[in-house]
This record gives C-alpha cells, sequence and structure tokens, in this order.
C-alpha cells in the first residue's frame, strides 16, 4: 500500500513509520509533517494513497480540518484514512465520524495495533477493488 503519514511530531512519524515498515508486506510510505504539505502531497497528480494516517492536532489546517478537505475532494474520496490521536473524547471521535473518517487510532498506538489495521485496510483495498483487477495476475496454460 502507498501510506501517507501526517503528524506534526517527529517522534510519532517515526514510529508509526518503524512499525509499518516491519510488516511483511513492502508499504511505501511518505511522511508529511503538517497539513499544507500533506495537502499538497495528496494533490499532486503524479502521487496516489491508499491510506493517510492523520494527526488530529498539528499545525493548521489541523486533522479534522484536513480530513474534511480530503473528503470534499472528488480525486481524494475514496483515500482511506485514519485519525490518530491522544484524545479519545466523545466530541473528538464523533467530529471525526461525522467527517467521514471509519478509521481511528488513540496513541501511543502499539504495534499489534497498527499491525491489525493495516490488515483491516489491506482487506477492505481488496474487497472493493474491481473483479478484473483481482484476477489481473491470472494466466491460463
Amino acid at each position: 500500500m502507498k501510506i501517507l503519514i501526517v503528524d506534526d511530531d517527529p517522534f510519532c512519524r517515526r514510529m508509526l513509520k518503524t512499525i509499518i515498515a516491519s510488516e511483511p508486506d513492502q508499504h511505501q510510505i511518505t511522511e508529511a509533517v503538517d497539513g499544507n504539505e500533506a495537502w499538497s502531497l495528496l494533490n499532486n497528480t503524479s502521487r496516489y494513497f491508499d491510506v493517510v494516517f492523520l494527526d488530529v492536532s498539528m499545525p493548521p489546517p489541523d486533522g479534522l480540518k484536513l480530513l474534511g478537505l480530503i473528503r470534499e475532494s472528488p480525486l481524494l474520496r475514496s483515500v482511506r484514512v485514519v485519525m490518530c490521536t491522544a484524545a479519545s473524547d466523545k466530541v473528538t471521535v464523533e467530529n471525526v465520524i461525522q467527517l467521514g473518517a471509519r478509521h481511528f487510532v488513540v496513541k501511543p498506538a502499539t504495534p499489534p495495533l497498527i499491525q491489525n489495521k493495516l490488515k483491516q485496510l489491506q482487506a477492505e483495498i481488496a474487497e472493493e477493488a474491481p473483479e478484473s483487477a483481482k484476477f489481473s495476475s491470472f494466466r491460463p496454460a
């Protein structure tokens, strides 16, 4: 999967990158230090991301605002977003759900939690793949 990690905290980015890189599957990981850099990367037509791990609290635009922009964009609407935050209060969770994120991780995230989330995301992506893509590697004898 092509993954974008967006977090203003270098320790959190490094930790998440290390966990994802330890997976047996080869993931392509890109990092952004704030919402502006992430928005620029997401709108670069020569790039595509399957998943964005997005911090809620960071310099403008914050994670909630960026999530809203992603969901409003016809080109980015299908990108899976995993909201990451130390806040697990009801209001934050409700805001994330209202803005269209189906995945939420409370920091600090453990390796098993992130590994399970990656498996869940891969399964979702595989399930939504067009039938022709699922069988593209099939070659008759």
